[in-house]
């Protein structure tokens, strides 16, 4: 008998095993479909060609998943989306997929929605129209959608609501404290790589993807931790931290232009070892506190080159190190060409040397370090680099960056018209100047506690309320003797 009994416990195992597989591949591709059948609707009406060629093939998979599980449900818990028990993995091609479907539950205060066996295109079809088409920033999202469905009769089907947890805030909690470690792990790692470039040694390569992989499993998870770590400006070594920073910007950019996971890893490498050029200069140089004379610029502008002695120097040659050599020669030159090391000839500057200019730049402005003695306001550096986009930077890459950051990017201290300080902690996609802040004084002082607030759900109840929610510009926490890292890290 107990043969038999761990026989069938084995066979058991193997079957939920092949399952779960079965549930992860059908998972991903239910999503994707989703996501783009949603894209779709908000671009063309429901009788439109391109609308009923997207909803075919989302038909198709959801009777697919319900026949083989006899059921299908989507829903979120502790940063995750699950196909009804199996957890999705962000992976990098449905990467903008589930967070665009994670954060359409979030504002809906949505938990799951199951579908069940007979759930036909015209119910389907609504449901997707009342996702597009709904305001979010009512009292009760979740009752106003379940009444909307159940006012279009979809009748196979149902919703659960999102039920808050000390849990959830745990897991939260958690996510932020790894997050802090990787990052600063990061940092121990550029400072650790800096220094053999210094002496000559070999770089420990292996340990350096090591780590951008980390961040790039981590980022995936959670983006806005990360984005406040990296808007954190007053740490002592600026250099290390520098990099550290270029390579969290621009993994994100990586990641919503769709870079494949081997690329990520080349991208995230060539930003931690941009400027290892520097290693060679001066510290007197690098820390000065005044702006540079000319002969100090002659000195700065050779650590391009240096970095690439450096690096050639201490890596053996393979396409990951070839491809930072490429970005430390690079990613002072301007679109344009301008900008140096000079050049004789026209060339076309490299993708990855492309997006770390302008994370390099961005992070540099708003630190007020090396090429700006005085931070810039995080919104005055996207300002200044957009004007100057046509000479500085590959303008279509500047525009996924401004996107990305939102106008008031996270990390920002904001005044808000009713006189209180916020700091922004989240941007709303859809309404890229009215972000989440944390609001962290009032015209009396600092609070003891801190209130989030959403600027995009604005209370429609009067004109006064509307007037106190809005931002009205961004604020040096310097001038206030206020250290950020105390309300996020």
């Amino acid at each position: 008998m107990n043969n038999i009994a761990e026989q069938v416990e084995k066979e058991t195992r193997q079957e939920n095993k092949e399952n779960f597989i079965y549930l992860l591949g059908k998972g991903k591709e239910l999503v994707n479909i989703f996501y783009s059948t949603l894209k779709t609707a908000f671009l063309y009406e429901p009788n439109n060609d391109a609308f009923l060629k997207q909803i075919n093939p989302l038909m198709s998979i959801i009777e697919i998943i319900i026949r083989q599980e006899e059921e299908l449900s989507l829903s979120t818990k502790d940063g995750y989306l699950f196909l009804n028990q199996a957890r999705l993995r962000f992976d990098f091609e449905s990467y903008v997929a589930i967070r665009f479907i994670m954060e359409l539950f979030q504002k809906l205060k949505l938990y799951k929605f199951s579908l069940e066996s007979g759930i036909d295109q015209e119910e389907m079809q609504n449901f997707i129209y009342i996702l597009v088409q709904f305001d979010s920033n009512v009292d009760d999202p979740y009752t106003s959608l379940e009444n909307k469905v159940y006012e279009n009769n979809i009748k196979h089907l149902h919703l659960e609501k999102e039920i808050p947890s000390s849990e959830s805030h745990q897991i939260l909690l958690d996510k932020r404290k790894l997050a802090k470690k990787t990052f600063f792990k990061a940092i121990s790692v550029v400072k650790e790589t800096s220094q053999k470039a210094m002496s000559n040694k070999e770089i420990n390569f292996v340990k350096v993807k090591r780590v951008v992989q980390s961040l790039v499993d981590q980022i995936l998870q959670n983006e806005e931790i990360f984005l406040e770590l990296s808007s954190l400006k007053n740490y002592d070594e600026y250099t290390y931290v520098h990099s550290a920073n270029v390579c969290i910007y621009s993994l994100f950019m990586g990641l919503r232009l769709g870079l494949s996971k081997r690329e990520l890893s080349e991208l995230g490498v060539a930003s931690l070892f941009h400027d290892i050029g520097k290693v060679k200069l001066p510290l007197e140089l690098l820390n000065k506190p005044t702006s540079f004379n000319e002969s100090e610029w002659v000195k700065m502008r050779k650590h391009p080159v240096i970095g690439v002695k450096n690096l050639l120097t201490s890596l053996k040659l393979e396409p990951s190190s070839i491809r930072a050599i490429m970005v430390s020669f690079e990613h002072h030159l301007n679109i344009d060409l301008t900008g140096y090391p000079q050049l004789k000839d026209n060339r076309e500057l490299n993708l990855y040397s492309r997006i770390i200019s302008i994370a390099d730049a961005y992070d540099a402005m708003t630190s007020g370090r090396v090429y700006s003695k005085t931070p810039i306001p995080p919104d005055e550096a996207l300002k200044r680099m957009f004007y100057s986009r046509d000479k500085m930077h590959d303008s279509v890459l500047l525009k996924f960056f401004i996107n990305m950051l939102g106008v008031y990017p996270v990390g920002s201290l904001v005044l808000l018209s009713d006189g209180k300080m916020g700091l922004v902690i989240k941007n709303n996609p859809e309404n890229l100047t009215s972000p989440q802040v944390k609001i962290i004084a009032d015209p009396q002082g600092l609070k003891d506690s801190y209130q989030s607030v959403d600027l995009n759900k604005i209370s429609q109840s009067s004109e006064e309320d509307v007037e106190s929610c809005k931002i009205v510009k961004c604020l040096d926490p310097q001038k206030y003797n206020l250290d950020l890292s105390q309300f996020i890290l």
